[in-house]
């Protein structure tokens, strides 16, 4: 089976398997577009005056569990991650069995977005990188679920990115209607960035 490897932090060079196609797809960010992930959110955290271990890191649609284990692997000492497909859920259980400050939860993200427990978290920092059918047949199911994400962070009035990897270049205009949003291009895939400083 086909592995990924984190690529910095405690956890560099620890490998993680890569589950099974779901709907023929894999859809696994490449080191390029992690690095590039992690340097955005560490300016914020820059420009925020905060340290990782002050914000809230939520992987949604998590899938082999890369970018979570990236984000244990640095540092975050809150972490959420969430995944519905049974068989990736149970590796994502494996994964980070024994690890108390990552939270796993086998739940619909469009459906279950706003549903965490608000601590004493400084920031917040989200991560989406949903199946292609989510972009390319039910876009409305996306574009519901950030609007809804993007005000309800506005109210908690504390600083947030929420970021998106947006696979072979799928249209971005319908999902992101109506939202301050930037765009990043590497290669054939997008990163969508969307904060409270826009």
């Amino acid at each position: 089976m086909k592995s990924l490897r984190v690529a910095g932090g405690k956890w560099k060079g620890k490998e993680i398997p890569a589950p099974e196609e779901v709907s023929g797809h894999l859809n696994f960010t490449n080191s390029l577009m992690k690095k590039s992930i992690f340097d955005l959110i560490d300016s914020k955290l820059e420009v925020w005056n905060l340290d990782i271990d002050q914000a809230l890191f939520c992987d949604y649609f998590s899938g082999s569990g890369q970018i979570a284990a990236e984000a244990y692997s640095r540092g975050y000492q809150k972490i959420l991650v969430y995944e519905l497909d049974q068989k990736r859920f149970s590796s994502l259980l494996s994964l980070f069995k024994g690890l108390v400050n990552i939270k796993l939860f086998r739940k619909d993200a469009t459906k279950h977005a706003l549903k965490w427990e608000i601590s004493t978290e400084s920031a917040y920092i989200f991560y989406l990188d949903p199946p292609y059918t989510y972009w390319s047949v039910t876009p409305d199911r996306m574009h519901n679920m950030i609007v809804s994400l993007y005000q309800y962070l506005k109210t908690l009035e504390k600083p947030f990115v929420i970021l998106s990897q947006i696979p072979e270049r799928q249209k971005v205009d319908k999902i992101w209607e109506g939202l301050p949003f930037k765009e990043r291009e590497y290669g054939s895939h997008s990163l969508i960035e969307l904060t409270s400083d826009s």
